[in-house]
């Protein structure tokens, strides 16, 4: 095997490791995204335009009918798995300051998580915290792993440390 083959192999190793703990990393943020939706999507559809782009700009380099169905998949598939993480990392990285602010307490419910199940008698920690707030009208839960307003009662006003990403999606920051 030639040294460029082993340095491409290894290289694409790292990179799929990479993403995968980024893509691990990053998603304790989506949790506490106010449009967590709607910026996936959006990253989504950008990473399918980008990915046709480039199948479109590359589509002269493959010679075969195998050829070229590869290097569209790959054009396509690769820009459509990596832009949502791009664009939360963009949105979040570049952020304005957190803003305290006012929003309307609902409910704080713990939740626990176990690999193997709850042995019977077994006394569980709560692996974390979803928090329930309104704001602009809306019910949001966000999620934490410990109990941010442990005497808050359904209707109080709480602040929230709230920051708007680069991209204009607004996030908790806790």
């Amino acid at each position: 095997m030639e040294t460029k083959t082993k340095f491409t192999i290894l290289f694409s190793l790292l990179a799929l490791l990479g993403t995968i703990v980024l893509y691990v990393l990053e998603l304790k943020w989506f949790q506490n995204y106010f449009e967590a939706k709607k910026l996936v999507v959006g990253a989504l559809l950008v990473g399918a335009a980008i990915g046709v782009l480039l199948g479109y700009l590359l589509r002269n380099k493959a010679k075969e009918q195998v050829e070229k169905m590869q290097l569209w998949v790959t054009c396509l598939i690769i820009p459509v798995l990596m832009m949502p993480l791009f664009a939360s990392l963009t949105n979040r990285l570049f952020a304005e300051q957190s803003t305290p602010t006012k929003v309307e307490f609902w409910e704080e419910k713990a939740y626990f998580q176990s690999r193997f199940g709850q042995i019977k008698g077994e006394r569980m920690e709560p692996s974390g915290y979803y928090v329930f707030i309104i704001t602009n009208g809306e019910m949001v839960r966000l999620e934490n792993g410990k109990p941010v307003f442990p005497n808050a009662q359904k209707g109080d006003t709480v602040k929230v440390p709230i920051r708007q990403g680069l991209l204009g999606f607004d996030f908790i920051d806790w």
